[in-house]
């Protein structure tokens, strides 16, 4: 109950912070959606998603607001889609780690593409592992059985995230960067 209210005072602090920005809504908005339909899209194949890469480079290229943000809605409206359960609130907790190590090695990043393609693959691990609280919490599981029982699915995550950023980056870069200008 404690992470429910924590989790829930941590959205509302995004959200002041997003309101009190002058990140333009739009692109978030197209962000947003891609995220969810990127989410839908690939729900057959597990961990396998392009949301986390669009969620990092929102991070490196547009702000922490902005990531932060799409951190907050992306679960919620594709579990519109995909199901609703105790669950949302770490995948936002989770992707919201994710963003602050973005922001937080943001000058790092911009200079080395290796890098961030690292982070990228170790955000699987980073969003499992956060993701797999909500199972603590809710059955009881040993943590240390459930990171080794996610291990395939936080790889092939880490893997997926690589690839989706080499194939959306410099896509991401011209169309959202021109656009924010």
């Amino acid at each position: 109950m404690v992470t429910y209210v924590l989790t829930i005072l941590i959205a509302i602090v995004v959200l002041y912070r997003f309101e009190k920005s002058s990140i333009p809504i739009q692109p978030l908005v197209q962000l947003l959606a891609l995220a969810v339909i990127g989410r839908w899209l690939f729900m057959t194949i597990p961990n396998v998603q392009p949301t986390t890469a669009i969620l990092m480079l929102t991070a490196l290229l547009v702000s922490l607001n902005g990531a932060a943000i799409l951190a907050l809605f992306v679960p919620i409206l594709s579990g519109l889609l995909l199901g609703i359960g105790p669950f949302v609130l770490y995948q936002f907790l989770g992707w919201l780690l994710v963003a602050l190590l973005v922001s937080l090695f943001r000058s790092l990043l911009l200079k080395s593409p290796v890098l961030f393609l690292v982070l990228g693959f170790l955000s699987g691990f980073l969003y499992g592992w956060t993701t797999n609280v909500a199972f603590i919490e809710v059955i009881g599981a040993d943590f240390l059985k459930l990171l080794l029982l996610s291990f395939p699915f936080d790889f092939v995550h880490g893997i997926s995230n690589v690839v989706f950023l080499l194939l959306i980056r410099p896509l991401f870069e011209r169309i959202f960067l021109r656009q924010l200008g």
